[in-house]
């Protein structure tokens, strides 16, 4: 299963402890405790939802395993650090913000390659080639992937239903919804939502 950019439901203050449990294992991208940035994109912002994980991870360990909690606390260190380089043959850095920030703006609507290109005032061809390799992906597959990111982030923060989601994420309907999401992570959404929703029952 791909694990990330795994969004988390927020506790009230002085709560953590009791209404939240751990995360399971295998949510966790290992590469990141191990100083690598999977997935990331040089010249744009880090998922808050990925370095929200490695966090709450970090903070759920400060006293049971001390160099645990150092390594989760590390790696989100490591998303917030800029990252600006300029890949060979790919877009500069400026050409990956504002492609990044078009993208996030519009992640709602239907989203073209040509529209992408007139951004950075390339032509669709080349902007295609270059997009592939400074976002590490093509250009359709990453702008499911950010749409599926905002979709797992409504289902831990808000009550919607998953088809008001997968129109609110730029999906076509709630059936192309869990086609695009099971595709992605090996599993249906409403399976998901359930699993890192959970909540332990308080001791007594």
């Amino acid at each position: 299963m791909i694990a990330e950019s795994l969004p988390l439901r927020t506790s009230t203050p002085g709560a953590f402890e009791a209404t939240q449990r751990p995360f399971s294992r295998p949510v966790i991208d290992e590469r990141w405790l191990d100083g690598a940035r999977p997935g990331a994109v040089q010249g744009q912002a880090p998922d808050l939802a990925t370095i929200d994980l490695l966090v709450r991870e970090g903070l759920e360990r400060l006293e049971d395993d001390m160099s645990a909690a150092r390594r989760y606390l590390a790696a989100a260190r490591r998303l917030l650090s800029p990252d600006d380089a300029c890949r060979p043959g790919g877009l500069l850095p400026w050409q990956v913000r504002r492609v990044g920030r078009y993208i996030d703006e519009r992640i709602e609507r239907r989203i073209t390659l040509a529209e992408a290109a007139d951004q950075v005032r390339l032509s669709t061809s080349h902007f295609s080639r270059c997009f592939r390799i400074s976002f590490g992906s093509p250009f359709t597959k990453y702008v499911t992937r950010k749409r599926i990111e905002r979709a797992r982030w409504l289902m831990i923060t808000g009550d919607q239903s998953l088809g008001q989601i997968a129109l609110t994420c730029g999906f076509a309907d709630q059936a192309h919804f869990t086609r695009a999401f099971t595709h992605l992570t090996g599993e249906a959404p409403g399976r998901w939502r359930r699993q890192v929703t959970e909540v332990e029952p308080l001791d007594q």
